[in-house]
């Protein structure tokens, strides 16, 4: 093999290697950060609810994350020097399911806060408490924004 062969070979599976840590990064930051606890707290509908849309859109993209790993993959264990330039049938189809999920999930993010306008839900008047959701106005002088924890009053 020639040192520009080598070279080629060496940039598609380096490139490979990135995306996958880049989207493996930002999948664990949705699953084991902001993103999720908005998620877990609108699912638990307890008496508050933090709500980021950009979180929620950012979560909404997993599927396409999920997506580009796969391709990486391919890329990255795929025989030969140059990178497949057909898709699998299978590829296709998922990448198809995966745009229409993501699309769907980004308007459902910027719908939430309507629904939650309708709801017996209020927002907190203040302004660093702007994305938090109560039913009960005394409840946002309970909260603590950084880690949003509840004190209990004994």
């Amino acid at each position: 093999m020639s040192r520009e062969t080598i070279l080629e070979w060496l940039l598609y599976r380096g490139a490979a290697v990135v995306l996958i840590a880049i989207m493996s990064a930002v999948l664990y930051f949705i699953f084991f950060s902001v993103p999720m606890y908005d998620l877990h707290s609108l699912y638990m509908h307890d008496e508050i609810i933090v709500y980021h849309t950009k979180a929620v859109a950012g979560a909404a993209g997993t599927p396409i994350y999920i997506y580009f790993i796969l391709i990486s993959l391919r890329v990255l264990f795929m025989r030969g020097i140059k990178p497949p330039t057909t898709q699998t049938f299978i590829g296709r189809i998922y990448g198809a399911f995966s745009l229409i999920i993501s699309i769907v999930c980004l308007i459902i993010a910027f719908l939430i806060p309507i629904g939650l306008a309708f709801s017996p839900y209020s927002n907190c008047p203040q302004e660093k408490l702007g994305n938090y959701y109560v039913t009960d106005l005394e409840l946002c002088k309970t909260i603590e924004p950084r880690n949003w924890k509840i004190e209990k009053k004994q």
